[in-house]
């Protein structure tokens, strides 16, 4: 497989072509912590939705992807927020992971070029080293990706991303690890988010369920259905 082959596999693993999974996030700081409980749906690389199970606190928040737009739902305020595309790499309810990192968002397949650095076997997997470099042009934040991809027998596993400022600096590190089969797929279900100018604090997704291949009604994906009251 190509670099770009490789790097798409690898993202879409997480989300294929429909999917409905159960997380939970904990974000750890030195100061304070929490946890969210969240469900996720996705449809192909345009539609995604996802609320906020637990806390009650923050219970029913959700956000609402459709193609290039957001949208962010407020229960207790009753107010709807669009997310301009400049938010996309802005913090998700105050973790380490971005809008795009939650939306499953195809960017560092389409906006980057990505080329092998390092290829190495480690028993029966291959391990390849991979950076994407931006398009001209492209709106990202991220000046360089570097990802490291295994592929053992045509399967496909992220085992790390490290996201460069423009700058070339380090600014955050995400691990995949945990591997099991998890709804008929074999995925990571653990991925700690790492900030690099935050000492002491990180962000972990832990999945619970997951589905692929599932189906979805017409409108599923839209305004009501992310207002809809949860049961």
């Amino acid at each position: 497989m190509s670099a770009t082959e490789l790097v798409d596999k690898s993202n879409e693993l997480l989300r294929g072509q429909s999917s409905h999974a159960r997380v939970t996030m904990k974000i750890d700081t030195p100061r304070w912590e929490r946890t969210l409980e969240v469900e996720v749906w996705n449809q192909g690389r345009q539609r995604a939705l996802m609320r906020i199970q637990a806390p009650a606190k923050e219970r029913g928040n959700g956000t609402l992807r459709i193609d290039k737009e957001i949208w962010n739902w407020l229960p207790a305020v009753e107010r709807v927020i669009k997310i301009p595309p400049s938010m996309m790499q802005a913090s998700w309810m105050g973790s380490d992971f971005t809008f795009d990192d939650m939306v499953k968002a195809d960017s560092v397949v389409k906006d980057y070029t990505h080329s092998i650095l390092e290829e190495k076997k480690e028993g029966n997997r291959t391990v390849y080293k991979i950076e994407a470099i931006p398009r001209p042009d492209a709106p990202v934040v991220w000046g360089k990706v570097l990802l490291t991809i295994s592929e053992e027998e045509g399967r496909v596993l992220p085992v790390q991303e490290e996201d460069y400022s423009e700058r070339g600096e380090h600014m955050r590190t995400i691990r995949f690890s945990a591997v099991k089969e998890l709804g008929g797929r074999v995925i990571p279900t653990k991925l700690e988010c790492i900030p690099h100018k935050k000492p002491g604090q990180k962000t972990t997704l832990l999945y619970r369920q997951f589905d692929v291949d599932v189906s979805f009604g017409a409108d599923f994906f839209g305004l009501s259905t992310l207002q809809k009251p949860l049961q």
